[in-house]
């Protein structure tokens, strides 16, 4: 059942292609994703809460990127037979991606999780050098190479980890799971594990954009469509940071719990910090963004380095509340970019008076943020109060001190794209391009309504539920 559930976003793009008009191959294309969206649920009961949270996460976002990739393009369609095919190809291979990212959170085992990773680059490494540009075209070759050497650290790791597994007297069919391994409380090996979970955190980290190994990101994430943005920094991200979860608990069953957190503190602050000062000197919304992709990815690094039941929440709390708010950025910079023709700044005037996209781009601004009433407020909370509760008075500070760097140039942005007139005139862009569909609209308010709603969950029931289930984070069996 669970393969039935890893490929069914693929098998719904391939069955979409099969309807020729176009009107109706954009219905079932809704109809077919929608049902691979909800096939998750299935799975109840089937595999841990962990693996079933981070499927509806990729499964939700993917969904709402395929319903705005639908409206978005939808008005490029019928023009030729050649431009027609190019958009099946854009679908087929944002259906590889989430198949791919649903067998990466859905494994059991390192093996797996790792070849689910290696295809997600293949799947993006083409999407994000979609447009054909120059300048993405560069970012996907970067993309490709960089978290190549990443994948293949990781897989070097997990290669040392079966060694310790073996040493530990474990069944060679079980030598990745970490299920299996979590059941020895003590290593023998500590030294080799500690080499192998540092390695895979490396590994891990360069996809998930942790500085030093973040330099593919920005180009890669700015660079891409609008939707590929919001799946990569919001879900593609997070996978990875599943991947650092998972090989934390392990490093915790082996011994070397200590040492990994040490390193999730180190990779943390330095993200937070050099991500904060480089967003304070973007000039263009896509990038700025991509930044605070890092700035994010650091802040989770940080609240699991923490550790204890409150960092562990923190960071799973924050890994949700950071992929709808970050989707929903990326969701309303392409509406904005449709409309206006440019993602630069200083061209970006009076966007509240400018409809729709505008406003919700505002609103992803104070999200990311972390501006109340939206998730990350509560989520940024949480990490101070698990740095307070840790002792980790040094960490917590620079941390603090990268986190209200991001925020300046967050609320600068805010400010320069809403103060002054719209320009008299309209770009090119905008006198040339149809009228956006009201799909995208809807994809980019949902994940917008998505990063105010989940603030509520720490307070409510489904608070106790996130509880338990961080508690199996990095915890000693």
């Amino acid at each position: 059942m669970t393969w039935l559930v890893v490929i069914s976003p693929l098998l719904a793009a391939l069955i979409t292609m099969l309807f020729r008009p176009l009107d109706v191959r954009r219905t079932a294309r809704i109809i077919f994703s929608s049902a691979a969206a909800a096939m998750p649920l299935t799975l109840i009961g089937k595999v841990d809460w962990l693996s079933l949270l981070f499927a509806g996460i990729v499964s939700s976002i993917s969904l709402l990127a395929t319903i705005f990739s639908t409206g978005m393009y939808s008005v490029d369609w019928g023009r030729g037979q050649a431009l027609w095919t190019r958009k099946s190809i854009y679908f087929v291979l944002l259906g590889s991606f989430w198949s791919a990212m649903l067998l990466v959170v859905l494994a059991t085992n390192f093996g797996l999780l790792w070849f689910g990773i290696a295809a997600t680059t293949l799947a993006t490494a083409f999407l994000v050098g979609f447009s054909g540009e120059a300048a993405a075209l560069e970012a996907a070759w970067k993309y490709l190479v960089l978290c190549s050497v990443g994948i293949g650290l990781a897989l070097l790791g997990i290669v040392l980890l079966g060694r310790v597994s073996l040493e530990e007297g474990l069944d060679p069919a079980q030598a990745l799971a970490w299920g299996a391994i979590a059941q020895h409380h003590v290593s023998s090996a500590v030294p080799l594990a500690s080499l192998a979970t540092a390695i895979m955190l490396i590994g891990f980290g360069t996809k998930a954009g942790l500085v030093p190994m973040h330099a593919w990101l920005p180009d890669a994430h700015s660079k891409a469509p609008a939707p590929i943005s919001g799946l990569l920094s919001g879900v593609l991200v997070s996978c990875s940071l599943y991947a650092i979860m998972r090989t934390a608990t392990v490093a915790s069953a082996l011994g070397a719990g200590d040492s990994f957190r040490q390193l999730l503190l180190g990779f943390g602050v330095a993200s937070i910090i050099v991500a904060g000062a480089l967003m304070l000197v973007q000039r263009d919304l896509k990038r700025l963004f991509a930044y605070s992709t890092v700035e994010h990815a650091g802040i989770v690094a940080l609240a699991l380095g923490f550790g204890g039941p409150l960092g562990q929440f923190a960071a799973l709390f924050h890994v949700v509340a950071h992929a709808f708010a970050k989707s929903a950025a990326f969701f309303t910079a392409g509406l904005v970019q449709s409309a206006s023709g440019t993602t630069t700044l200083s061209e970006l005037k009076g966007l509240w008076n400018g409809g729709l996209p505008g406003r919700f781009l505002l609103g992803a601004l104070a999200a990311l943020g972390g501006m109340p009433p939206f998730a990350l407020f509560v989520s940024e909370l949480l990490l101070v109060a698990a740095g307070i509760a840790a002792h980790q008075w040094i960490a917590l500070g620079l941390g603090a001190f990268g986190i209200v760097l991001g925020f300046a140039a967050l609320t600068r942005a805010t400010i320069a794209i809403e103060s002054g007139h719209a320009p008299a005139e309209p770009p090119l862009a905008q006198r040339f391009s149809p009228p956006l569909s009201r799909l995208s609209i809807g994809a980019a308010a949902a994940a917008l309504t998505c990063a105010v709603a989940f603030a509520v969950v720490p307070w409510t029931s489904l608070g106790a539920t996130f509880a338990a289930i961080a508690r199996g984070i990095g915890k000693m069996p």
